[in-house]
Protein backbone atom coordinates (compact mmCIF):
# COMPACT_ATOMS: atom_id res chain seq x y z
CA UNK A 1 0.00 0.00 0.00
CA UNK A 2 1.76 3.89 -0.93
CA UNK A 3 2.13 6.00 1.45
CA UNK A 4 -0.51 8.50 0.73
CA UNK A 5 -2.98 5.70 0.95
CA UNK A 6 -1.85 4.53 4.49
CA UNK A 7 -1.81 8.15 5.81
CA UNK A 8 -5.70 8.92 4.35
CA UNK A 9 -6.44 5.89 6.50
CA UNK A 10 -5.00 7.02 9.70
CA UNK A 11 -6.71 10.57 8.55
CA UNK A 12 -10.10 8.84 9.07
CA UNK A 13 -9.30 6.97 12.39
CA UNK A 14 -8.27 10.18 14.04
CA UNK A 15 -11.73 11.69 12.76
CA UNK A 16 -13.32 8.87 14.74
CA UNK A 17 -11.62 9.65 17.80
CA UNK A 18 -12.65 12.09 20.18
CA UNK A 19 -10.37 15.45 21.93
CA UNK A 20 -10.20 13.78 24.78
CA UNK A 21 -9.05 10.21 23.60
CA UNK A 22 -5.31 10.02 23.89
CA UNK A 23 -4.86 7.61 20.92
CA UNK A 24 -5.80 10.71 18.81
CA UNK A 25 -2.45 12.46 19.59
CA UNK A 26 -0.21 9.34 19.14
CA UNK A 27 -2.16 8.92 15.29
CA UNK A 28 -1.54 12.50 14.52
CA UNK A 29 1.85 11.70 15.39
CA UNK A 30 2.46 8.78 13.33
CA UNK A 31 1.36 10.70 10.34
CA UNK A 32 3.43 13.19 10.53
CA UNK A 33 6.23 10.61 9.77
CA UNK A 34 4.34 9.75 6.47
CA UNK A 35 6.27 11.53 3.45
CA UNK A 36 4.26 13.60 1.02
CA UNK A 37 3.83 11.95 -2.56
CA UNK A 38 7.12 11.77 -3.97
CA UNK A 39 5.61 12.02 -7.48
CA UNK A 40 7.25 10.93 -10.45
CA UNK A 41 10.78 9.91 -10.19
CA UNK A 42 13.30 12.58 -11.97
CA UNK A 43 14.71 11.26 -15.53
CA UNK A 44 18.36 11.54 -15.72
CA UNK A 45 19.54 12.41 -19.56
CA UNK A 46 20.90 10.03 -21.14
CA UNK A 47 24.93 9.79 -20.63
CA UNK A 48 26.62 10.38 -24.09
CA UNK A 49 28.32 7.13 -24.81
CA UNK A 50 32.22 7.18 -26.71
CA UNK A 51 34.31 4.51 -27.86
CA UNK A 52 37.84 4.16 -26.91
CA UNK A 53 39.62 4.76 -31.21
CA UNK A 54 43.31 4.10 -29.95
CA UNK A 55 45.62 4.56 -26.62
CA UNK A 56 49.04 4.67 -26.56
CA UNK A 57 51.95 5.81 -23.99
CA UNK A 58 54.32 8.91 -23.29
CA UNK A 59 56.49 10.45 -20.61
CA UNK A 60 55.98 13.92 -18.81
CA UNK A 61 58.03 15.43 -16.35
CA UNK A 62 59.71 12.25 -15.20
CA UNK A 63 56.32 9.83 -14.92
CA UNK A 64 54.36 7.51 -17.71
CA UNK A 65 51.40 8.59 -19.17
CA UNK A 66 48.78 7.06 -21.36
CA UNK A 67 46.66 9.12 -23.65
CA UNK A 68 43.41 7.31 -24.38
CA UNK A 69 41.50 8.50 -27.30
CA UNK A 70 38.06 8.26 -27.80
CA UNK A 71 35.82 8.84 -31.25
CA UNK A 72 34.03 11.61 -30.51
CA UNK A 73 37.74 13.77 -30.29
CA UNK A 74 37.93 13.92 -26.51
CA UNK A 75 41.34 12.83 -24.69
CA UNK A 76 41.91 11.02 -21.41
CA UNK A 77 45.21 10.86 -19.40
CA UNK A 78 46.16 8.16 -16.74
CA UNK A 79 49.39 8.55 -14.50
CA UNK A 80 50.72 5.51 -14.66
CA UNK A 81 53.55 6.76 -11.75
CA UNK A 82 57.38 7.33 -12.65
CA UNK A 83 59.30 6.03 -15.10
CA UNK A 84 61.04 2.88 -13.87
CA UNK A 85 64.91 3.05 -12.99
CA UNK A 86 66.62 0.05 -13.03
CA UNK A 87 67.72 -1.11 -9.33
CA UNK A 88 71.57 -2.06 -8.04
CA UNK A 89 74.53 -1.12 -7.57
CA UNK A 90 75.16 -0.78 -11.49
CA UNK A 91 72.45 2.32 -12.10
CA UNK A 92 75.17 4.47 -12.88
CA UNK A 93 76.42 2.19 -15.59
CA UNK A 94 72.66 1.82 -17.03
CA UNK A 95 71.78 5.46 -17.27
CA UNK A 96 75.73 6.04 -18.45
CA UNK A 97 74.15 3.67 -21.43
CA UNK A 98 70.72 4.73 -21.86
CA UNK A 99 72.43 8.85 -22.44
CA UNK A 100 75.12 7.07 -25.11
CA UNK A 101 72.15 5.74 -27.09
CA UNK A 102 69.60 8.26 -26.73
CA UNK A 103 71.20 10.11 -29.77
CA UNK A 104 70.68 7.82 -32.01
CA UNK A 105 67.10 6.87 -30.48
CA UNK A 106 66.03 10.19 -31.30
CA UNK A 107 67.85 10.14 -34.81
CA UNK A 108 65.82 7.23 -35.65
CA UNK A 109 62.68 8.48 -34.46
CA UNK A 110 62.91 11.65 -36.43
CA UNK A 111 63.90 9.64 -39.77
CA UNK A 112 60.76 7.88 -39.40
CA UNK A 113 58.84 10.77 -38.49
CA UNK A 114 60.25 12.75 -41.51
CA UNK A 115 59.12 9.79 -43.83
CA UNK A 116 55.45 9.92 -42.15
CA UNK A 117 54.92 13.53 -42.02
CA UNK A 118 56.10 13.60 -46.13
CA UNK A 119 53.06 10.95 -46.84
CA UNK A 120 50.97 13.60 -45.15
CA UNK A 121 52.02 16.31 -46.39
CA UNK A 122 53.35 17.84 -43.25
CA UNK A 123 56.55 18.55 -44.02
CA UNK A 124 56.41 21.84 -42.63
CA UNK A 125 56.51 20.36 -39.16
CA UNK A 126 59.63 18.52 -38.94
CA UNK A 127 60.47 21.28 -36.64
CA UNK A 128 58.05 20.64 -34.44
CA UNK A 129 59.03 17.40 -34.42
CA UNK A 130 62.28 17.42 -33.88
CA UNK A 131 61.29 19.66 -30.76
CA UNK A 132 58.72 17.23 -29.21
CA UNK A 133 61.57 14.26 -30.00
CA UNK A 134 64.24 16.24 -28.26
CA UNK A 135 61.58 17.30 -25.06
CA UNK A 136 61.64 13.51 -23.71
CA UNK A 137 58.08 14.41 -23.38
CA UNK A 138 57.21 11.40 -25.63
CA UNK A 139 57.46 7.69 -26.48
CA UNK A 140 60.45 7.35 -29.36
CA UNK A 141 58.97 4.36 -30.54
CA UNK A 142 55.70 5.05 -30.48
CA UNK A 143 54.43 7.63 -34.09
CA UNK A 144 51.16 7.65 -32.44
CA UNK A 145 52.61 9.60 -29.36
CA UNK A 146 54.11 12.01 -31.81
CA UNK A 147 51.39 12.81 -34.17
CA UNK A 148 49.24 13.20 -31.35
CA UNK A 149 51.66 15.85 -29.55
CA UNK A 150 51.04 17.75 -33.31
CA UNK A 151 47.31 18.08 -33.06
CA UNK A 152 47.42 21.89 -32.00
CA UNK A 153 49.89 22.92 -34.87
CA UNK A 154 47.59 25.29 -37.16
CA UNK A 155 49.39 22.59 -40.28
CA UNK A 156 47.87 19.87 -38.63
CA UNK A 157 44.55 21.49 -37.94
CA UNK A 158 44.33 22.80 -41.68
CA UNK A 159 45.72 19.26 -43.08
CA UNK A 160 42.90 17.36 -41.74
CA UNK A 161 40.49 20.24 -41.39
CA UNK A 162 37.35 17.82 -42.22
CA UNK A 163 37.89 16.55 -38.58
CA UNK A 164 36.52 19.21 -37.02
CA UNK A 165 33.85 19.34 -39.15
CA UNK A 166 33.26 15.65 -38.35
CA UNK A 167 33.19 16.32 -34.94
CA UNK A 168 30.75 19.02 -35.15
CA UNK A 169 28.29 16.41 -37.34
CA UNK A 170 28.64 14.11 -34.40
CA UNK A 171 31.13 11.72 -36.69
CA UNK A 172 34.36 10.06 -35.29
CA UNK A 173 37.63 11.96 -35.83
CA UNK A 174 39.87 9.96 -38.38
CA UNK A 175 43.15 9.32 -37.78
CA UNK A 176 45.69 10.96 -40.11
CA UNK A 177 46.85 7.70 -41.96
CA UNK A 178 42.97 6.90 -42.26
CA UNK A 179 42.22 10.45 -43.18
CA UNK A 180 45.36 9.87 -45.99
CA UNK A 181 44.21 6.76 -47.08
CA UNK A 182 40.39 8.04 -48.06
CA UNK A 183 42.10 10.73 -50.29
CA UNK A 184 44.05 8.04 -51.87
CA UNK A 185 40.70 6.04 -52.58
CA UNK A 186 39.06 8.71 -54.03
CA UNK A 187 42.00 9.92 -56.20
CA UNK A 188 42.50 6.19 -57.73
CA UNK A 189 38.27 5.91 -58.21
CA UNK A 190 38.98 9.86 -59.89
CA UNK A 191 41.72 8.48 -62.12
CA UNK A 192 39.75 5.28 -63.15
CA UNK A 193 36.51 7.15 -64.10
CA UNK A 194 38.30 9.08 -66.32
CA UNK A 195 38.23 12.64 -64.53
CA UNK A 196 40.62 15.44 -65.20
CA UNK A 197 43.31 16.15 -62.78
CA UNK A 198 41.37 19.44 -61.43
CA UNK A 199 39.55 16.78 -59.70
CA UNK A 200 42.12 15.77 -57.63
CA UNK A 201 45.33 18.09 -57.45
CA UNK A 202 44.71 19.47 -54.38
CA UNK A 203 44.00 18.06 -50.70
CA UNK A 204 40.93 20.41 -49.99
CA UNK A 205 38.82 19.01 -53.47
CA UNK A 206 38.26 16.01 -51.21
CA UNK A 207 36.93 17.81 -47.56
CA UNK A 208 33.57 17.53 -48.42
CA UNK A 209 33.65 14.28 -49.33
CA UNK A 210 35.39 13.33 -45.78
CA UNK A 211 33.36 15.65 -43.82
CA UNK A 212 29.90 14.41 -45.26
CA UNK A 213 31.30 10.55 -44.62
CA UNK A 214 31.32 9.59 -48.13
CA UNK A 215 32.87 6.51 -48.80
CA UNK A 216 34.49 5.55 -51.98
CA UNK A 217 31.93 2.91 -52.62
CA UNK A 218 29.02 5.98 -52.69
CA UNK A 219 31.18 8.20 -55.15
CA UNK A 220 31.55 5.32 -57.30
CA UNK A 221 27.61 4.81 -56.84
CA UNK A 222 27.19 8.88 -57.77
CA UNK A 223 29.38 8.56 -61.09
CA UNK A 224 27.93 5.40 -62.34
CA UNK A 225 23.85 6.15 -61.25
CA UNK A 226 24.05 9.93 -61.49
CA UNK A 227 26.93 11.25 -63.91
CA UNK A 228 27.16 8.55 -66.21
CA UNK A 229 23.93 8.36 -66.37
CA UNK A 230 23.33 11.45 -67.49
CA UNK A 231 26.81 12.41 -69.31
CA UNK A 232 26.44 9.27 -71.37
CA UNK A 233 22.42 9.72 -72.71
CA UNK A 234 21.71 11.18 -75.70
CA UNK A 235 20.70 15.24 -75.99
CA UNK A 236 17.12 14.87 -75.27
CA UNK A 237 18.27 13.39 -71.64
CA UNK A 238 21.02 16.62 -71.32
CA UNK A 239 17.97 18.94 -72.37
CA UNK A 240 15.69 17.85 -70.29
CA UNK A 241 18.70 18.30 -67.12
CA UNK A 242 18.71 21.60 -68.02
CA UNK A 243 15.12 22.38 -68.33
CA UNK A 244 13.77 20.74 -64.58
CA UNK A 245 16.88 20.80 -62.82
CA UNK A 246 19.50 24.13 -64.25
CA UNK A 247 21.97 22.15 -64.84
CA UNK A 248 24.13 22.46 -68.19
CA UNK A 249 26.26 19.56 -69.54
CA UNK A 250 29.18 21.67 -68.66
CA UNK A 251 27.88 21.33 -64.63
CA UNK A 252 27.01 17.74 -64.67
CA UNK A 253 30.05 16.50 -62.97
CA UNK A 254 30.13 19.04 -60.43
CA UNK A 255 26.36 18.28 -59.68
CA UNK A 256 26.80 14.85 -59.05
CA UNK A 257 30.12 14.60 -57.54
CA UNK A 258 30.82 17.83 -55.78
CA UNK A 259 28.22 18.65 -53.26
CA UNK A 260 29.83 21.58 -52.31
CA UNK A 261 29.16 23.36 -55.42
CA UNK A 262 25.87 22.42 -56.03
CA UNK A 263 22.73 21.19 -54.30
CA UNK A 264 24.48 20.13 -50.63
CA UNK A 265 21.45 19.04 -49.48
CA UNK A 266 20.53 16.26 -51.91
CA UNK A 267 21.43 12.80 -51.35
CA UNK A 268 22.61 10.19 -53.52
CA UNK A 269 19.55 8.35 -53.92
CA UNK A 270 17.62 12.04 -54.67
CA UNK A 271 20.74 12.78 -57.43
CA UNK A 272 20.13 9.32 -59.14
CA UNK A 273 16.70 9.74 -59.01
CA UNK A 274 16.85 12.99 -60.88
CA UNK A 275 18.99 11.42 -63.45
CA UNK A 276 16.52 8.65 -63.98
CA UNK A 277 13.73 11.46 -64.33
CA UNK A 278 15.52 13.63 -67.02
CA UNK A 279 15.89 10.32 -69.02
CA UNK A 280 12.10 9.36 -68.71
CA UNK A 281 11.01 13.22 -69.40
CA UNK A 282 13.14 12.84 -72.94
CA UNK A 283 11.26 10.33 -73.62
CA UNK A 284 7.81 11.80 -72.81
CA UNK A 285 9.05 15.35 -75.09
CA UNK A 286 10.01 12.33 -77.78
CA UNK A 287 7.32 10.34 -77.98
CA UNK A 288 4.17 12.20 -77.21
CA UNK A 289 5.22 15.93 -77.41
CA UNK A 290 4.62 16.08 -73.41
CA UNK A 291 6.40 18.26 -71.40
CA UNK A 292 6.38 16.65 -67.74
CA UNK A 293 7.15 18.66 -64.80
CA UNK A 294 10.20 17.22 -62.24
CA UNK A 295 7.71 16.37 -59.84
CA UNK A 296 5.92 13.80 -62.21
CA UNK A 297 9.28 12.91 -63.88
CA UNK A 298 10.53 11.90 -60.42
CA UNK A 299 7.27 10.30 -59.22
CA UNK A 300 7.55 8.11 -62.42
CA UNK A 301 10.93 7.24 -61.50
CA UNK A 302 10.41 6.46 -57.99
CA UNK A 303 8.23 4.04 -59.28
CA UNK A 304 10.60 2.09 -61.31
CA UNK A 305 9.36 3.17 -64.70
CA UNK A 306 12.45 2.56 -67.14
CA UNK A 307 13.29 4.65 -70.55
CA UNK A 308 12.03 1.56 -72.12
CA UNK A 309 8.61 1.65 -70.78
CA UNK A 310 8.31 5.80 -71.15
CA UNK A 311 9.12 5.11 -74.60
CA UNK A 312 6.24 2.71 -75.11
CA UNK A 313 3.67 4.36 -72.48
CA UNK A 314 3.98 7.93 -73.85
CA UNK A 315 3.63 6.57 -77.26
CA UNK A 316 0.19 5.59 -76.50
CA UNK A 317 -0.23 8.79 -74.46
CA UNK A 318 0.32 10.72 -77.52
CA UNK A 319 -2.69 8.97 -79.12
CA UNK A 320 -5.17 9.52 -76.14
CA UNK A 321 -4.40 13.33 -76.93
CA UNK A 322 -8.09 13.70 -78.11
CA UNK A 323 -9.80 11.60 -75.46
CA UNK A 324 -8.27 14.07 -72.87
CA UNK A 325 -9.55 16.94 -74.05
CA UNK A 326 -12.89 17.63 -72.04
CA UNK A 327 -16.42 17.89 -74.08
CA UNK A 328 -19.11 19.54 -72.38
CA UNK A 329 -20.97 17.45 -70.02
CA UNK A 330 -17.75 15.32 -69.44
CA UNK A 331 -15.66 15.42 -65.74
CA UNK A 332 -12.30 16.77 -66.47
CA UNK A 333 -9.09 13.91 -66.18
CA UNK A 334 -5.89 15.65 -65.03
CA UNK A 335 -2.54 15.23 -65.41
CA UNK A 336 -2.13 13.28 -62.77
CA UNK A 337 -5.11 10.22 -63.83
CA UNK A 338 -3.71 10.59 -67.84
CA UNK A 339 -0.07 9.44 -65.95
CA UNK A 340 -1.60 7.09 -63.83
CA UNK A 341 -3.52 5.26 -66.30
CA UNK A 342 -1.30 5.64 -68.87
CA UNK A 343 1.71 3.74 -66.34
CA UNK A 344 -1.31 1.26 -64.91
CA UNK A 345 -0.41 2.48 -61.60
CA UNK A 346 -3.97 4.33 -60.89
CA UNK A 347 -6.71 1.79 -61.61
CA UNK A 348 -9.35 4.38 -60.70
CA UNK A 349 -7.90 6.85 -63.48
CA UNK A 350 -7.51 4.07 -65.71
CA UNK A 351 -11.09 2.98 -65.07
CA UNK A 352 -11.85 6.68 -65.82
CA UNK A 353 -10.14 6.40 -69.50
CA UNK A 354 -12.05 3.57 -70.32
CA UNK A 355 -15.45 5.02 -69.34
CA UNK A 356 -14.61 8.21 -71.47
CA UNK A 357 -13.50 5.71 -74.58
CA UNK A 358 -16.79 3.73 -74.09
CA UNK A 359 -18.87 7.22 -74.19
CA UNK A 360 -17.16 8.83 -76.99
CA UNK A 361 -17.60 5.47 -78.87
CA UNK A 362 -21.39 4.99 -77.84
CA UNK A 363 -21.97 8.86 -78.68
CA UNK A 364 -20.09 8.37 -82.16
CA UNK A 365 -22.39 5.19 -83.29
CA UNK A 366 -25.56 7.29 -82.52
CA UNK A 367 -24.51 10.53 -84.54
CA UNK A 368 -24.42 12.58 -81.22
CA UNK A 369 -22.15 15.16 -79.89
CA UNK A 370 -18.98 14.05 -80.40
CA UNK A 371 -19.85 12.80 -84.51
CA UNK A 372 -20.96 16.10 -85.08
CA UNK A 373 -17.95 18.19 -83.24
CA UNK A 374 -15.14 15.70 -85.13
CA UNK A 375 -17.11 16.74 -88.66
CA UNK A 376 -16.52 12.93 -89.39
CA UNK A 377 -19.12 11.27 -91.37
CA UNK A 378 -17.56 8.01 -92.41
CA UNK A 379 -14.27 5.89 -92.33
CA UNK A 380 -11.91 6.26 -89.54
CA UNK A 381 -12.56 8.54 -86.32
CA UNK A 382 -10.36 9.49 -83.75
CA UNK A 383 -12.32 8.70 -80.38
CA UNK A 384 -9.06 8.93 -78.04
CA UNK A 385 -9.15 5.46 -77.68
CA UNK A 386 -7.30 5.23 -80.58
CA UNK A 387 -9.23 5.04 -83.84
CA UNK A 388 -12.53 3.57 -84.38
CA UNK A 389 -13.99 1.94 -87.22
Amino acid sequence: MSNISNASMLEDIVEEQTPENPVRQEIQDLIATYPASQGPKEEKPPVATRKETRRFSTTRDGRKITVIVYDNGETEEVDDGPVDEDPGDDDNETTSTTDARLPQARSDAFSRMRALLAQFGLSELEGAVNSIITSGMVDLESPDAIIFALRGEAAYKRRFAANAARLAAGLPELEPSTYVGLEESYRRLLQANGFGTDWYNDQTDFEKWIEGDVSPAELQERINQGYRMVADADPGVKAQMLRLYNVSDSDLAAYFLDPKRTAPLLTTRQRTRQAQAAGIAARGKEQGGIDLTADEAEELASRGITQEQALERFGEMGTLTGLYEQLTGEEKISRQQQLGATFRYNTKALDAVRKRQRQRLAEFEAGGQFARTSGATSGTVETGAGLAQ
